[in-house]
Order: C-alpha cells, then sequence, then structure tokens
C-alpha cells in the first residue's frame, strides 16, 4: 500500500496526495482505482492526470463497477467554499442537456472527516463521471476533423449548447466562464457538455475570491467590476461561441481562420467592424438560421453585458429551426 494509501485509512499525520498506480480512495461506499497515463503505459508507473490553471484532473476507475470517474483536485488557491455550493446547486439540473456533470460529489472535510483529514489537499476536491469526447476548441484546432462538421452537426451543436445555458440563466445562474475548451462534444448527435462548471454565478451567493473575467476571445470588451459574475454574465460569451458553433460549416470561415485557433476571433478583434472574418460569419449566419444573426449583431454592438439577448432566445429561434 502507498503512503497515500494507508494515510487515507487514519494511519497517521496527513499526507500530501502524490498518488501513485495502485492507491485506491474510500470515497462513501465506493472506492476508485487510479488508472495509468494512457500514453506512458503501466510500466512507468505514472497515474492519469491532466493539469488545467486552477485544477489536476485525475482518471479514476470504480473498483466494483469498473466505470471511469474524474477527480478534480483544485489548486490551493483555488479551493474555498464555492465550489461545495456550485456543486449542490447545479444537482437538482443534472439530468438536463448539457448539464450531465451537475451530477457530482464535493469532497467537503464535514462530509467526509477521515478522507479529508487524511490527504488535506482533496478539501473541495469534486468527484465526477469521465466524459469521453473532444472540446469544442479541439475541433475549431484540427482542420482535418472540421471538413466533416456540416450545417447538421452546426444546428445539432448549437441547440444542445443554447439549451445548456438557457437551463443556467432561467435559474438565475451563469457558468462564468462560457469558451470553447469548456465544452465537450459527446457524440455525431450533437450532445454537449459543459465543463468547469464548479464556479457557477448563483442568486445570493458571495463573489469569488477571483474576478471571474472569462476567456480571451470570449469576453465582453467593456467588463465592469463584477467581470462575469452576475446573472447575465454568459451572455456576451455564450453568443459568440454559439456564432462559432453556427458559422464553422462554412468554408469561408474556416479560410478566413488563422491555424490552430482555438476561438474565431482574438480580444482586439472583438467588436470591429471591418473584420472580413466577421462579415463571413454574419454570412453563414444568415444562410443557416437567419434569425441567429440579429441575435449576433446584438451582442457584437452591445455596450454592456445586459446589452446582449438571453439565451433563451437562441434557444428558441435553434428549437424552431430544428422543427422545420
Amino acid at each position: 500500500m502507498t503512503p497515500g494509501a494507508q494515510g487515507l485509512q487514519g494511519g497517521g499525520a496527513p499526507t500530501r496526495f502524490e498518488p501513485q498506480l495502485g492507491m485506491q480512495l474510500q470515497i462513501g461506499e465506493a472506492r476508485f482505482g487510479f488508472m495509468p497515463h494512457p500514453i506512458f503505459g503501466a510500466e512507468m508507473d505514472e497515474v492519469y492526470v491532466v493539469e488545467g490553471g486552477e485544477a489536476l484532473i485525475y482518471q479514476l476507475q470504480d473498483v466494483a463497477t469498473g466505470a471511469l470517474y474524474a477527480l478534480k483536485v483544485m489548486k490551493p488557491s483555488y479551493r474555498g467554499e464555492e465550489i461545495a455550493r456550485s456543486v449542490a446547486s447545479l444537482l437538482p439540473y443534472a439530468t438536463q442537456p448539457g448539464l450531465q456533470l451537475g451530477n457530482r460529489v464535493c469532497l467537503t472535510r464535514s462530509a467526509y472527516p477521515a478522507l479529508v483529514g487524511a490527504l488535506p489537499d482533496l478539501e473541495y476536491a469534486v468527484l465526477m463521471p469521465w466524459l469521453t469526447g473532444r472540446t469544442w476548441a479541439g475541433l475549431l484546432s484540427d482542420r482535418a476533423a472540421s471538413e466533416t462538421y456540416y450545417a447538421a452537426d452546426a444546428l445539432r451543436v448549437a441547440l444542445r449548447t443554447a439549451q445548456a445555458l438557457w437551463e443556467l440563466e432561467a435559474h438565475h445562474m451563469a457558468h462564468t466562464d462560457v469558451a470553447s475548451g469548456n465544452v465537450m462534444l459527446l457524440s455525431e448527435k450533437g450532445e454537449i457538455a459543459l465543463l468547469d462548471v464548479e464556479t457557477l454565478y448563483m442568486p445570493r451567493a458571495p463573489a469569488p475570491r477571483f474576478q471571474r473575467l472569462g476567456t480571451p476571445g470570449y469576453q465582453h470588451p467593456r467588463l465592469d467590476a463584477r467581470g462575469q459574475w452576475r446573472p447575465d454574465g454568459d451572455r456576451f460569451a455564450g453568443a459568440i461561441l454559439l456564432a462559432e458553433m453556427l458559422s464553422w460549416w462554412d468554408p469561408t470561415v474556416r479560410a478566413l481562420t488563422p491555424d490552430g485557433a482555438e476561438t474565431l476571433f482574438s480580444p482586439q478583434e472583438l467588436q470591429s467592424l471591418t473584420l472580413p472574418r466577421w462579415q463571413a460569419v454574419r454570412d453563414a449566419l444568415w444562410n443557416l438560421c437567419p434569425p441567429t444573426l440579429a441575435l449576433f449583431d446584438q451582442a457584437w454592438a452591445s455596450a454592456d453585458l445586459a446589452d446582449c439577448s438571453e439565451l433563451g432566445a437562441w434557444a428558441m429561434v435553434l428549437l424552431q429551426q430544428s422543427a422545420f
């Protein structure tokens, strides 16, 4: 048994969380093992972990069922009670399209005293289903795969994304970091999942320690002191993301986009009226679903997040388009 696993059993002083293959975690009634890194293999004794800006994400396997899970271990500066509040708030909506990761467990000291006491680095870690697919950012940067992204795909993916964002906004919540890297494409049927849902805006919740400004290329150029931590915080970023999804089928849009880009517009290009790519996006929107052009134009010209259309308006016009 590794030192980390021994500490988990309560056999000594708290232990740093440095998982190795063979180590297991007991979380509630289930026991989980760490999976080997897919590149290095089990012989290298490297666990499967992906590092993000705020967290390390480990792949776990339920020992009894074989099901795969993700354990998101927040970096020290980003651990806080707001994560537990977000998990609790999103759970009722976990059956809605795009919100599958609402089915999560937050490892708090009060709910899991032995585990967090033995491994304090796991406080406010989140256990969730492991999803398989590529992010929207991954598709944007893969030109070969993008060649088979057609208009019908665009409508399906955008509709599911708009529905997920509408569900949040209808309940006075906001993702606060809508971006290409935070949407996973799960199937050819257009199913998606929103990622990084630990920092939701919620009514009456205290503001986070770090201002939620979003991701470059999706930030409104004139955010106020609240950043995107507000009930309409997803409207501008959502409009940009949905416009990407609805226009990427067009070869002209792809040809005008720099290779390797993970967003259609750089921060300096947002709201510019002279960019050929912006006009190509507008043409693609008109050709695919004309009502979305007005929604995109409204966001592009907006002076503030509140000037952008509600995300429900995007969902409604896409629902109507899909009915034909």
